[in-house]
């Protein structure tokens, strides 16, 4: 679980100082910054997110009443990406940012403000084209119990990046453009820019990899995984995903891609044999997945407990259970098999065949 402590909201009732849920702090806080937003009042308040060990996360500030975020949520999933911190410590970003999407409903994720739809520049490219690209920031599960194993590092929120305020009469005809597929004009304009936000970096690379373009590709963010994430989260790759992973790795190998290379080529002995890969929420589950399609009932067990997909779950819980009734039919067959009962064994071998079709069919 995350957990938030606001310091300073001018509010009577609100639980100042106390470490709320995630989502109760969520919904309080949305509240109070609508009723400001319809009062005419701004106010900020300093905010801090733990983790169940509790631990400090993150640290920053909400602008109550400010248009230019709906609610925390969004402000987090705009300003948590840019936070620049050392590689070494980039997993810590993914797993908060994994729990952000995983606590959060699915109507705060898409709360809008007139203000934020006349910024383009400052809005995400995935508002127009939702679902096209994403990094591997999972919106399924994951174990708050690896965060806490890290150290912790402090993510401190930065001031709003400058040039948000750009025109609208400037980069509206370029989304639009990029909207019937005219992608060349924004593809300039967004190479021109000395920095790029986290959705404009994708958009970038998306369009890199199209034109089988890796240099380029890479030297949007100066690291081959990023791309390779890409190539496996975005859905304009979903007919040629393996095709355009495998050409990539073949320029830019990495040990991320090896492994999502060899899942999708379903070689899960392969998969699972490799080390030192970094394992997001997305990975986990592929990797269950692999251990259950090779049937391998203790590592899937191990696996599925860093998850929180209840499906994989009920499918490791059916695996277990499949593969205890095999045994005990293999121990009852191996009995008549000394008595030489044949009917009977013809009758076992049946029920056994089910069941280990059943166990292959399992994904």
């Amino acid at each position: 679980m995350l957990f938030i402590r606001f310091t300073d909201v001018p509010k009577d009732g609100f639980p100042n100082y106390e470490r709320l849920p995630y989502e109760e702090a969520l919904l309080l806080s949305t509240q109070v910054h609508q009723e400001a937003q319809q009062a005419n009042e701004r106010f900020a308040s300093e905010f801090r997110i733990f983790d169940d060990a509790d631990q400090l996360v993150y640290k920053g500030t909400f602008q109550f009443g400010d248009p230019t975020y709906p609610n925390l949520y969004l402000q987090l999933k705009d300003r948590i990406p840019r936070i620049r911190i050392r590689k070494e410590d980039a997993t810590k970003k993914i797993l908060l940012l994994e729990n952000l999407e995983r606590l959060t409903p699915e109507s705060y994720k898409t709360m809008t403000t007139s203000a934020i739809q006349q910024q383009p520049d400052a809005t995400h490219i995935s508002r127009l084209r939702r679902g096209q690209r994403r990094l591997v920031y999972g919106v399924s599960g994951v174990s708050l119990l690896l965060l806490g194993a890290l150290s912790v590092v402090q993510l401190v929120q930065p001031d709003p990046p400058s040039g948000v305020q750009a025109a609208t009469s400037d980069w509206q005809p370029l989304y639009e453009a990029a909207l019937t597929g005219e992608t060349g004009p924004l593809v300039e304009r967004l190479e021109k820019r000395k920095s790029l936000n986290d959705e404009q970096q994708q958009f970038l690379i998306t369009q890199y990899v199209e034109e089988q373009d890796y240099d380029q590709a890479v030297s949007v963010t100066k690291d081959p995984i990023d791309v390779e994430t890409i190539i496996m989260q975005s859905k304009r790759f979903a007919t040629n995903r393996q095709d355009t992973l495998q050409a990539f790795q073949a320029v830019y190998p990495t040990d991320e891609g090896t492994f999502d290379l060899a899942i999708l080529q379903k070689d899960y002995r392969r998969a699972v044999s490799l080390t030192g890969v970094e394992m997001t929420t997305a990975r986990k589950e592929a990797k269950t997945r692999a251990y259950i399609a090779l049937k391998d009932v203790t590592k899937a067990q191990e696996s599925v407990k860093t998850i929180n997909d209840e499906q994989l779950k009920k499918q490791v819980a059916t695996l277990v259970q499949l593969d205890e009734e095999i045994q005990a039919l293999e121990d009852q067959k191996r009995q008549l098999s000394e008595k030489k009962d044949k009917k009977e064994l013809e009758k076992l071998n049946a029920s056994l065949e089910a069941k280990q079709r059943q166990a292959s069919s399992l994904l």
